[in-house]
């Protein structure tokens, strides 16, 4: 076959070979020209798929965005709330004999573990430990949910072995991620459980704490910092209450005669 092919040629005029061979080339150039279309026609589609996936993707995370912000507004509407009822409650327990600073302190308590949750999954405590001048220790005073009903008015926190005690001693709130990592930490501190931790000094009084399984952003440090003034300003007003009646109960002076 291949002889006859050479021989074909021999015989055949070379306008005939040129003509074929432009034919040849023409067709080359016409496969090359569909084959390139083809691949830039492919290409433009894989853009346009990538561009798609990247516009579903960052769809996603605005929708991601969305939530997050519609849970911090409902946060902050909750806080918003709570805040309010108990500055009415605190103007009722001023210069109330009957009234109960432990049980205002306890709902207080009890507000911030609820308030800080972003989603049912997540677990915190919070617990009020008011500092005991005679033992020179902090002694948890209130505690939320998370806290044994062993816990309370029985557990203790030394202010040089605990980062409760160094928050109180520095007068400076403390946001720790995770607090295995602190030299002031020890196995007995904690449950397992919570890793993040925040300490509020509330002045001189105490310290207010949140324990939570995940870090904590700025924005819970900050609903920590106002219910904790709110108890800040409990403890003045029953200051101010209890000195005014001692000013009271004192004796009037007789006149000299």
């Amino acid at each position: 076959m291949d002889q006859v092919i050479v021989e074909w040629f021999k015989i055949v005029p070379s306008w005939v070979v040129n003509i074929i061979s432009i034919i040849l080339i023409a067709l080359v150039i016409g496969i090359t020209v569909f084959v390139w279309q083809g691949v830039r026609r492919f290409s433009q589609a894989m853009g346009r798929e990538n561009r798609l996936v990247s516009l579903q993707e960052r769809v996603a995370e605005l929708e991601n965005d969305v939530r997050i912000y519609k849970s911090k507004s409902l946060q902050l509407q909750n806080v918003t709330i709570n805040t309010r009822s108990f500055i009415n409650s605190l103007n009722k327990l001023i210069g109330n004999e009957e009234g109960d600073s432990y049980s205002f302190i306890q709902r207080i308590v009890e507000a911030v573990a609820s308030d800080i949750k972003g989603s049912g999954s997540e677990r915190h405590r919070c617990g009020y430990w008011i500092y005991e001048h005679d033992t020179k220790k902090l002694t948890l005073h209130n505690g939320s949910a998370g806290f044994p009903e062993s816990y309370i008015r029985k557990r203790h926190l030394g202010l040089d072995e605990s980062i409760a005690g160094r928050a109180f001693r520095k007068q400076q709130t403390l946001n720790l991620s995770d607090v295995t990592t602190d030299g002031d930490w020890s196995a007995s501190d904690s449950a397992g459980t919570y890793k993040a931790l925040i300490c509020i000094p509330i002045d001189y009084f105490g310290v207010l704490t949140i324990d939570a399984r995940e870090p904590m952003d700025e924005s819970i440090q900050i609903i920590g910092e106002l219910y904790a003034s709110i108890i800040e300003g409990a403890f003045y007003e029953i200051i101010r209450d209890l000195s005014q009646e001692d000013i009271s109960e004192q004796p009037e002076k007789e006149e000299s005669i």
